[in-house]
């Protein structure tokens, strides 16, 4: 059964940790944890953190002296953008694509999690087609191999790319997708997907998706063919998959939305109101992207919950960057780590702890082509990357942390 995840005692460091969280239950039964390590995927616990907690449920102690919990990692992150100056430097010698080189410093924290996320700010409509990126994207398919090979287990596919190849980018991309063994949310092929549901260590997490629009290429489609293929946001249509989730007797509800104002560093009234609408609507966790620049976190607070809000998660890769356009804020990221523990024998589910891992995208010139690298900002600056840095590069890192602290603490 869903269960009410609240947040509170919101901390910011320099690894941007997030403690001191809480569910209240269907009972109205509050579990305070203290962020501690479970260990393994399921463990065994003599007590509850909480009598009450067990007593409102009517659980004799005998039943509680053995209590099995277990526990789910989940990681997300932002855009995913395939610019040409990137597509070129994964080209290879004999025309194939190698886009795993970028992913080097962070596949291992993205392959330790059990269900990792990502938006696909792009298509894959065809190799055959020729590629292409702003303002119409078309990336090769084997960007999908390096994101599969990352550890990355689904794919967010609504934004405003989506009918950039029209009608046939977005069947060819989810066909792409699946073939690589990956799940999909935001777009249908046909049959409207409201929602997907990822089932790991007996907790289900249940996602939605959708976007603001579609950078006025509607027409594209017929009216029928845009309500069943691209999730567009429209509040009626949210609460409506909402409640088709809640069927589901989901642990947790994630909501991907893209929205904002490009660039800009804070978040609009309208991404505001829209996440106070989710909230009053059973969202857990909202993760945004699309500003390509990172925004505030913060707690939403209501009558019966409690949401935590990444108004936006920023560009994990891309070629945006003060070179190329004067924004270095485009070079920042952050991967944002989940944790949830679920008592096996009452059902109650809750969120450990929350942590917010900084990124910057680095990009050197290479002889005839760039070389583009996802560097975990702290990591970096603590020499823990088997990677030599050059003075310039380090301020850059410093920069980056820096600004990325400031935007989340507003």
């Amino acid at each position: 059964m869903k269960r009410w995840i609240g947040i509170s005692g919101l901390v910011v460091l320099l690894v941007l940790v997030m403690t001191g969280m809480r569910i209240q239950g269907d009972m109205g039964a509050v579990y305070f944890d203290d962020g501690s390590d479970t260990g393994e995927n399921v463990t065994t616990e003599p007590n509850t953190p909480d009598d009450s907690f067990a007593e409102c449920r009517d659980v004799e102690p005998k039943q509680r002296e053995a209590r099995e919990f277990s526990t789910l990692k989940i990681i997300a992150v932002g855009d995913l953008m395939f610019h040409m100056p990137q597509i070129n430097s994964a080209r290879e010698d004999d025309g194939s694509f190698d886009f795993n080189p970028p992913f080097h410093y962070v596949a291992e924290q993205i392959k330790d999690a059990d269900i990792a996320i990502a938006n696909l700010e792009t298509v894959t409509a065809g190799d055959d087609i020729g590629f292409s990126g702003f303002p119409r994207f078309n990336s090769p398919e084997a960007v999908l191999d390096a994101i599969s090979d990352t550890g990355f287990d689904l794919i967010v596919t609504s934004n405003n790319h989506s009918l950039d190849k029209g009608k046939d980018g977005i069947i060819n991309t989810i066909d792409a997708i699946r073939d690589r063994g990956m799940e999909y949310i935001g777009t249908s092929k046909d049959r409207r997907r409201p929602f997907v549901v990822m089932d790991a260590n007996n907790i289900k997490i249940g996602i939605i998706s959708y976007t603001y629009g579609l950078n006025g290429l509607d027409s594209l489609l017929t009216a029928e063919e845009r309500e069943n293929m691209v999730n567009l946001i429209d509040r009626d249509l949210i609460s409506e998959d909402i409640l088709a989730l809640n069927e589901e007797n989901v642990d947790l509800i994630i909501a991907y939305m893209h929205w904002g104002n490009e660039y800009h560093s804070s978040y609009s009234t309208d991404q505001k109101e829209l996440a106070e609408f989710l909230n009053n609507n059973g969202v857990d966790i909202i993760l945004g992207s699309h500003p390509h620049v990172i925004q505030g976190i913060e707690e939403i607070h209501s009558d019966t919950k409690m949401t935590f809000v990444a108004y936006s998660m920023g560009n994990f890769i891309s070629n945006q960057r003060y070179d190329t356009m004067g924004v270095s804020a485009t070079e920042d990221g952050m991967m944002v780590q989940i944790e949830v523990t679920k008592d096996l024998m009452s059902g109650i589910s809750y969120i450990r702890n929350i942590r917010v891992i900084p990124t910057w995208i680095q990009r050197n010139w290479q002889g005839n082509s760039y070389e583009y690298l996802i560097l975990p900002v702290e990591a970096a600056i603590e020499g823990k990357l088997d990677l030599k840095l050059d003075p310039v590069t380090m301020e850059r890192l410093e920069k980056s942390l820096s600004d990325t602290t400031k935007r989340l603490e507003n």
